[in-house]
């Protein structure tokens, strides 16, 4: 007779850390993937739910810099979008929670309902 494992928790069955990686590593996909990929383990939820927010927040903030003509800080921008990237997928593969000032909050309020 086969032993299995029990089901994870967490989307496709992947360890807590490396979904939460992978939610921060391929930013705004990876994100919607996590997030609805199944799973109830809260800290890959909130990595997802935080990635998406992260992603539409620098989309967002770069067509407002492109449209008012303020396109000198793009590459401050993209610069700050880089340094997030890479702390939050690094953080999250090492299985540590991160919360991005100002944006952790931003992500509570939108996504209460599924992080509840």
């Amino acid at each position: 007779m086969a032993v299995t494992q029990p089901p994870k928790d967490t989307p496709f069955g992947l360890e807590p850390n490396v979904a939460a990686g992978l939610a921060y590593l391929f930013t705004l996909l990876g994100g919607i993937v996590m997030l609805v990929g199944g799973g109830t383990n809260r800290f890959v939820k909130w990595a997802a739910a935080q990635s998406i927010t992260i992603w539409v927040v620098y989309f967002v903030l770069s067509f407002v810099l492109t449209f008012i003509h303020f396109w000198i800080l793009e590459p401050i921008l993209w610069l700050l979008g880089l340094i997030v990237w890479i702390w939050t997928f690094v953080t999250g593969f090492q299985g540590k929670e991160v919360r991005v000032p100002g944006i952790a909050s931003i992500t509570d309020s939108i996504f209460k309902s599924q992080l509840g």
